[in-house]
């Protein structure tokens, strides 16, 4: 039963919220460079088990993930899928807590590792009360949650504990989050690579200019993360156009459809400006890291009005990714990036304006 639920709850939950993980990650681990991320998380260990406001602020969080735990498992137990797992009430009660205590130790490992280390830390610089109070916490979690989860199974016949509040049954997912939920999703494995890539990058290039970074060097890397993107608006266009081709027959407007790529462009390069504004800010202006931001959406949403222009083929639309790539170099050592940007603004609003109504998909999906 134990290599059941492993499959069927932990490998599953695993498997849904690698972008969840990523950009998880990347907020924690990839936004400075090595030595101060290191001091960064080592303060804040050393905090948590010192102060007591620290202490409080990493229980809600652990409460929070635990929360997103508990409503994943809630979910897959009400899904007709997994009525199979109903078949636990054939167990005892003690027999199912344990199950569902060792299946959510598992997917609450992350922050347990870094809450193992955070009470090692703190028993290291001599505060064994807060250290033990948040071990015990930790473990409160984990106890509680099997409780509910082994209520959960057995609610068909026998309510044990109290059902779970109405405010903790699910968010609603909106729809200018599509394209985001389908980058986590369905691409998740090139959405990944591609900002494992970005922040391996970025990071190199700090390394090797520790002392001074000029704008130049850091407008080619980004050109260049900004062309290994392109991929994306190609994996947008399929599936937008034959999975929810039925949003053509709906009342929603060219603009509000033309925003959520916007919107979604805006979020995707979030890491690497925070990156930049995190380990540049010695060398460049927050204006000339906010004109790159504008820069990276910019071409992407060229890109992107560029797939509906008929008779762009896969072929052509990685010619024009060579060319552009080349041309914005040019332009970037002889030029200001304001009127770059107000020109691939402008093209990309003109193109998606004219074609996006007219477009029919040529190829199968992706």
């Amino acid at each position: 039963m134990n290599k059941l639920l492993s499959k069927a709850i932990v490998a599953q939950y695993y498997k849904i919220n690698t972008g969840f993980f990523l950009v998880l990650f990347l907020l924690l681990f990839g936004l400075l460079n090595g030595k101060a991320t290191i001091d960064m998380h080592h303060y804040l260990m050393q905090n948590i088990t010192s102060d007591v406001r620290f202490l409080v602020g990493a229980m809600v969080i652990w409460l929070m993930y635990d929360v997103k735990c508990i409503l994943y498992c809630h979910k897959e137990l009400r899904n007709p899928a997994g009525s199979y797992l109903y078949t636990m009430q054939a167990l005892s009660n003690g027999r199912q807590f344990r199950l569902w205590f060792f299946c959510h130790v598992q997917m609450m490992l992350p922050v347990l590792v870094y809450g193992g280390i955070t009470v090692t830390v703190g028993m290291a610089h001599g505060q064994p009360l807060y250290a033990s109070i948040f071990l015990v916490y930790q473990m409160l979690l984990c106890v509680v949650s099997a409780m509910l989860h082994r209520d959960t199974v057995n609610s068909t016949w026998k309510q044990l504990l109290p059902p779970l509040p109405i405010f903790m049954q699910g968010m609603r997912k909106r729809p200018v989050t599509f394209l985001l939920h389908y980058s986590l999703n369905m691409r998740k494995g090139t959405f990944v690579g591609l900002k494992v890539l970005s922040i391996l990058l970025l990071q190199g290039m700090i390394a090797a200019n520790q002392v001074e970074i000029n704008k130049e060097s850091v407008a080619v890397l980004m050109m260049f993360l900004i062309s290994a993107h392109s991929l994306l608006p190609m994996y947008y266009l399929r599936f937008a156009e034959t999975r929810l081709a039925f949003l053509r027959n709906m009342p929603v407007s060219t603009v509000s459809i033309f925003l959520t790529i916007v919107f979604t462009y805006a979020i995707i390069f979030l890491p690497e400006i925070a990156f930049l504004l995190l380990n540049s800010r010695h060398a460049l202006s927050w204006q000339v890291m906010l004109q790159l931001y504008a820069v990276a959406m910019s071409q992407m949403l060229l890109y992107t009005s560029l797939q509906y222009v008929p008779g762009v083929s896969s072929d052509r639309y990685m010619l024009i990714v060579v060319v552009l790539f080349f041309a914005t170099l040019l332009f970037l050592a002889s030029f200001d990036l304001g009127p770059l940007i107000a020109v691939e603004l402008a093209l990309s609003v003109i193109l998606f304006a004219l074609f996006y109504r007219n477009y029919e998909p040529q190829d199968g999906p992706m």
